[in-house]
């Protein structure tokens, strides 16, 4: 068929190239005038498939212009198999990028509770600002009907993070407890890893361990005491405290009297206990 593929002078140069084809013995002949190009075959099939398939599709011949350019300017191409793994990443990571994101579930609200009946609840927290290398304490202790105690607040001159300014506020907690010759005792903070670190028994290794020992001998004359952790909705009051504490001068304490600047929170609240722990606290 060599002959059929030199160029003539006259008629079409590819018509007896056409003819030779139509007479070959192949299955499934088809009417070569009629073709499609390269591009209407490829737009063709591309249609037909699923829309998974065709945007893994649209990524490979993306890569493949990519791959393309880079041998021209920088003389640089990947492997038939980097270029397929490549543009299903980039596949996935847009893929990614555009799902829509998941709708957050809420997490129920909790609100200050009263501790068990005859025994009393501390609250501490602390406050930082790591520009200054300085922060704060405050606390409140409250009987189990909401009655306020005692509360204090006071500046902590040196504070390295906040997790050693929460153990800070639990040792200042466990000095007015001590102070006040309490029995049974419930200190929560809304800092976990200070809870931690302050229950751990090998300690003398951590950065904190010298106020971690302050803060276990001071528990341990304390009949019954127990840490706990409290969400930061459950610790408003003494979150407030520390506030003020940061920007005080000095230690201050409460006894039996509520400081006007935590009022509002302590209606808060009591507001939000139930109706029927509410009526027991009174009629005690």
């Amino acid at each position: 068929m060599s002959h059929v593929l030199v160029s003539t002078s006259t008629g079409d140069p590819y018509k007896e190239l056409y003819k030779c084809l139509w007479k070959a013995k192949v299955p499934g002949k088809t009417d070569l005038h009629r073709a499609l190009s390269f591009k209407e075959w490829m737009l063709e099939k591309a249609l037909a498939l699923g829309s998974e398939v065709f945007e893994k599709l649209m990524m490979i011949i993306c890569a493949l212009w990519k791959n393309r350019n880079n041998f021209l300017w920088n003389g640089t191409q990947q492997t038939a198999q980097d270029i397929v793994l490549s543009s299903f990443a980039w596949l996935a990571e847009f893929q990614k990028a555009r799902a829509p994101a998941e709708p957050k579930q809420k997490q129920p609200k909790r609100f200050w509770k009263q501790a068990a009946f005859g025994v009393l609840k501390m609250k501490v927290d602390a406050s930082f600002l790591s520009s200054q290398s300085k922060g704060g304490v405050g606390g409140v202790l409250r009987t189990d009907n909401g009655r306020v105690v005692a509360a204090f607040a006071g500046p902590i001159p040196h504070m390295a993070s906040p997790k050693q300014g929460e153990l800070y506020a639990i040792r200042a907690g466990l000095d007015l407890i001590n102070s006040l010759q309490l029995q049974q005792v419930v200190i929560e903070s809304d800092c976990t890893e200070a809870i931690t670190e302050a229950s751990c028994e090998d300690h003398t290794l951590l950065a904190n361990g010298g106020l971690i020992d302050d803060i276990q001998s001071a528990m341990a004359t304390i009949p019954q005491v127990q840490l706990c952790y409290a969400p930061r909705s459950c610790n408003r009051i003494a979150h407030r405290l520390a506030g003020i504490g940061f920007e005080a001068t000095h230690h201050i304490v409460w006894l039996d009297q509520t400081p006007e600047c935590i009022t509002d929170v302590i209606t808060y609240d009591c507001n939000h206990l139930t109706c029927g722990s509410f009526y027991k606290s009174f009629t005690r």
